[in-house]
């Protein structure tokens, strides 16, 4: 290199398809920022229109310092005339401005940048936030085929797609979920989830983050906690989350069980709300990988400080270590009850449980860890 010349910064358009604030959208835009420090130039694109609701994407993009690109429809699912106006704009926007990789993150901008990227020769990275693995369907292998590398959530789901789809083992790797554990950090100060809810300050008090369904295992929750409180009736429960059938597996089982005193639901609660309940924990629940794959949740709850006891189900294994930063239980309740009372009855160890998880979060899940592991694939890509 002569003397005076610089080195080009790396210049990165992410695509997103959808106008919700739900999902990957948050990690997506996350990641974008994270690469901005590290001196990535990288553009954020994503749907400009959200119908008559507030475009929570384009406003928190730009709560965070990124004008994000909108000059596309992006529609969250497959439509026609509006991919192949996307392609055609996107085709100006990559001839106009010369970025060196496409960064897709969900299906419809995976599909629509892919034969725009093939015919401009820039390479196309797919990142999935699906924790088992891509759903085996004929649209998904031909999105494959256009991908020239895939970023995976957990080795499970890594192991998924080279057997389902047969994808080439090194053309894919696992970079972990990342949450910000600035935001998420037990130091901070913010709102008292137990003052709130009227838990005394020395129960002990577990928690879960999940939606109210018939397939999330509740009632093995509840059967456990009925077992818990009978070991120590200043135990208490918070459930953060809603849904259409929390009547059902929620509500009503809890007056059938009599734990009334002892269950608070919450509902859906976030900014710093949400942080202040995760800090009101001694320890976090998780019992089935829901919408979100990648378990978002439990990272939050281990860069809080909190143990997690999660089911042997999905990827949990590969964010949970079994006895250092909670436990793995086979999935009944007997197994999550048995956890948890090794958590109440052994205090030092909780402690030290909650050491570990929060330093393997900052290790493992911070934005700056995935940052660094994202662009030990961009230089992978760009020097093939």
């Amino acid at each position: 290199m002569g003397n005076g010349e610089q080195h080009k910064a790396l210049r990165v358009l992410h695509l997103f398809s959808n106008c919700k604030w739900t999902g990957p959208a948050e990690p997506a835009l996350n990641l974008c920022v994270a690469l901005r420090t590290t001196g990535v130039e990288a553009d954020f694109a994503c749907a400009p229109d959200a119908g008559d609701s507030i475009n929570m994407v384009v406003e928190t993009a730009r709560d965070r310092d990124i004008e994000p690109v909108l000059d596309l429809h992006l529609k969250k699912h497959h439509n026609p005339i509006r991919n192949w106006q996307d392609r055609a704009t996107l085709k100006k926007i990559l001839q106009r401005t010369p970025y060196d990789l496409i960064h897709c993150h969900l299906n419809n901008d995976h599909a629509i940048a892919a034969p725009v990227a093939k015919a401009l020769g820039i390479p196309l990275i797919r990142m999935s936030y699906e924790g088992d693995g891509l759903e085996v369907n004929p649209r998904n292998r031909k999105l494959l085929e256009s991908t020239d590398y895939l970023i995976q959530p957990a080795q499970v789901a890594l192991d998924a797609d080279a057997k389902n789809f047969n994808f080439p083992t090194d053309k894919m790797c696992v970079v972990p979920g990342a949450i910000d554990t600035e935001r998420f950090d037990p130091q901070r100060e913010v709102p008292d989830g137990r003052k709130w809810l009227k838990i005394p300050h020395d129960a002990f008090v577990v928690g879960i983050v999940a939606r109210m369904q018939t397939h999330r295992r509740y009632e093995d929750l509840f059967d456990a906690l009925h077992k818990l409180i009978q070991q120590n009736p200043n135990t208490h429960l918070i459930v953060v989350g809603r849904g259409t059938n929390q009547e059902k597996v929620g509500f009503q089982p809890v007056r059938n069980l009599g734990l009334e005193d002892n269950v608070h639901f919450t509902g859906y609660i976030s900014g710093e709300n949400y942080v202040g309940m995760l800090k009101a924990l001694d320890a976090g629940i998780y019992l089935v990988p829901g919408s979100d794959g990648t378990c978002r949740a439990v990272r939050e709850i281990l860069a809080m400080g909190k143990p997690v006891v999660a089911a042997d189900r999905g990827m949990l294994r590969e964010i949970v270590d079994h006895e250092k930063t909670g436990y793995i239980f086979d999935g009944h309740a007997q197994g999550l009850f048995e956890a948890l009372n090794k958590l109440m009855q052994d205090r030092v160890h909780l402690r030290d449980m909650s050491r570990a998880a929060r330093d393997t979060a900052q290790e493992r899940y911070s934005l700056d860890a995935q940052a660094k592991a994202v662009m030990a694939v961009y230089a992978q890509i760009l020097s093939d």
